[in-house]
């Protein structure tokens, strides 16, 4: 696929423009240097050409802490990219940062690397007038744009997609699983989400809410295209100042959790399923989805205390049942590569139908021999049972004297289903009742 990733010093807006050509809002745009930390990727179609489109944080040559990480993640994304828009800005003028940027250019990007100039916040005429200076740095094209109003986009767009007409149309496809890594602050997610890569995608540091943005990665397992997806950490919603960064970097990480097909609740295995762990779990659950549980740095864990910790944690997330639990350390490499083949058994799983006789010919004779409980004189029943949906595995439990069946029945009825059916690991089953005819 073709690549493109957008360079420039801070606050430029280049998470702006990369909204505006992905046509809707994935990474965070604010008024504050330095918002943008990790590089993320949109694959997305110009043209009808499909193009991964690659935002990055703000480049400074003298950086150091964070900022260096930002730094690698910017040369990173210009190795891999097949063309480089370097994004400056009509309003502000050349700074000393944009001719720091030049000269590290001239010495890093290969000769034969396309490098466009984007001249930002053109908003109209007289601030495209204003701009003309860039001319001066040597870079050809230049386009003048409005991240802001759409001006000049169109164009830009066109010529990014004739670019790409050159490249393999091979596109990620469409409904590709999506493995969403999701939990607290610092558990390690950010260094889980590069171990699996294999390179350092992520920011990772040791200060909590180091992720902002919400990264989509596109993998392949066996052959089989999925989506890793890496989150900000999410706290309680009290703790969150109410006009930050962190409120909208935590509502982008439930957004991933909406759109994600498995949730990798990752835990610090030092201190596994605090409150905001359980409260992540029941959410997942909530909007359906699979779960594979990760006990992150157990490298820190003595393996002799690891088989009550585990049991612990799997009684604590009743009634979820059969939920995959696995211990990992990224700093080790432990447990990284089951992390892959488990996401796809629960994604798989929640894919299954089970076919409506073999269903009622197995359940039949158990319900026959573990009836409903007698209410007052009315004698409630399942009469009869079929799945209806998948991701979550949904039945329709016909049933007499709808508004007796007892929830624990139904917990029965779904532990009857995973022993004696399909195990269907790492899904909540959900029942929906309707009145047996007759």
């Amino acid at each position: 696929m073709f690549r493109v990733a957008l360079i420039g010093r801070p606050n430029v807006g280049k998470s702006s423009l990369f909204n505006r050509l992905a046509g809707q809002r994935i990474a965070i745009v604010e008024g504050v240097p330095g918002v943008t930390r990790d590089r993320h990727t949109a694959h997305i179609y110009l043209e009808e050409k499909p193009v991964a489109l690659m935002d990055t944080g703000g480049f400074l040559a003298q950086a150091e802490g964070l900022e260096a990480q930002v730094v690698q993640q910017v040369q990173f994304a210009i190795a891999e990219a097949d063309l480089i828009l370097w994004v400056v800005d009509a309003q502000a003028g050349l700074l000393a940062e944009d001719f720091e940027l030049q000269a590290w250019l001239h010495k890093h990007l290969p000769e034969q690397k396309p490098l466009w100039l984007i001249v930002n916040k053109a908003d109209d005429p007289e601030k495209e007038l204003a701009g003309m200076e860039v001319f001066g740095l040597g870079v050809e094209p230049v386009f003048f744009v409005s991240a802001a109003n759409g001006r000049g986009v169109g164009a830009l767009r066109q010529a990014i997609a004739a670019l790409a007409e050159k490249a393999p149309t091979q596109a990620p496809t469409a409904d590709a699983p999506r493995f969403a890594i999701i939990g607290r602050p610092n558990v390690g997610k950010s260094s889980l989400f590069n171990a699996l890569l294999g390179e350092a995608r992520a920011i990772v540091s040791d200060i909590p809410g180091t992720t902002r943005d919400a990264l989509y990665m596109p993998a392949q397992w066996k052959g089989k295209p999925f989506f890793w997806v890496d989150t900000a950490g999410l706290r309680r919603k009290a703790r969150i100042p109410t006009h930050s960064l962190e409120r909208y970097a935590a509502l982008r990480s439930l957004e991933a959790l909406e759109l994600a097909d498995v949730v990798l609740l990752t835990m610090d295995a030092q201190e596994a399923l605090t409150a905001q762990d359980l409260s992540l779990l029941r959410l997942a659950e909530k909007r359906g989805k699979g779960i594979l549980l990760i006990l992150n740095k157990a490298d820190l864990v003595q393996k002799g205390l690891r088989t009550d910790i585990e049991a612990w944690v799997r009684r604590k997330v009743l009634p979820l049942e059969l939920v995959p639990v696995l211990w990992t350390s990224a700093l080790t490499g432990e447990g990284i590569r089951q992390i892959p083949q488990e996401a796809f058994t629960v994604y798989e799983a929640g894919l299954h139908r089970i076919p409506t006789r073999v269903l009622n010919d197995t359940l039949r004779p158990i319900l026959r021999n573990n009836p409903h409980p007698t209410v007052g004189t009315l004698r409630p029943a399942v009469k009869f049972v079929h799945q209806i949906g998948t991701k979550p595995p949904t039945f329709q439990v016909h049933v007499r004297y709808k508004e007796k069946i007892r929830s624990s029945y139904l917990h029965f009825l779904g532990r009857q289903i995973r022993k004696s059916v399909f195990p269907f690991p790492g899904w909540m089953l959900r029942f929906e009742l309707v009145e047996a005819e007759g």
